[in-house]
């Protein structure tokens, strides 16, 4: 709880204090930041009795983002997003968190107000203290909603990260834009 409330903070500061309109020129560089919702889709640790897998996954990103054309970008993002154990079949054992910090390079292209793009880079993945270096990967498409004076922008992506075990979510983030 105390993750979300610092995330939502920071956001309403930032909004208030470094607002500005989300204009796409060539050359120009923005700043991002968001909260981070994810949903499990991939168990890596199914093979383990009584393992009912993750559930909701609460975290934030950064990110930012360089306009080579109008149209195109490149975006660079890290982040951290934890996801809650669930209730394991066996009685009072429940799964551990499983943590994820991605840090990850990739590009978009603009269509109007809606996006798409794909980064690739690196997760630093963690269960019960055990901890991995991931290859990750999320392919993406979102809606800029941005106006003059409020640049905010909605992203789904499928974050995913082969090794540990592998594992996947559905990931939904709202950014400001600085």
């Amino acid at each position: 709880m105390k993750k979300i409330s610092l995330v939502l903070t920071l956001i309403v500061f930032a909004s208030t204090v470094f607002a500005q309109g989300y204009e796409r020129e060539e050359g120009k560089t923005k700043f991002a930041i968001g909260p981070t919702i994810g949903i499990a889709t991939k168990n890596p640790f199914k093979n383990i009795p009584g393992n009912k897998g993750y559930g909701l996954g609460i975290g934030g990103m950064l990110g930012v983002e360089h306009f080579f054309t109008v149209n195109t970008s490149g975006i660079v993002q890290a982040g951290i997003i934890s996801y809650a154990g669930r209730k394991s079949e066996v009685p009072g054992t429940k799964n551990t968190a499983y943590t994820a910090i991605p840090v990850r390079a990739g590009g978009q292209v603009y269509a109007g107000n809606v996006h798409f793009g794909a980064l690739i880079g690196v997760g630093l993945n963690s269960r019960s203290g055990k901890g991995a270096t991931t290859f990750a990967y999320a392919p993406q498409v979102g809606y800029n909603f941005s106006r003059n004076d409020f640049p905010l922008d909605f992203t789904v992506s499928l974050d995913g990260y082969a090794g540990h075990g592998g594992f996947s979510a559905l990931m939904f983030r709202l950014s400001l834009a600085l």
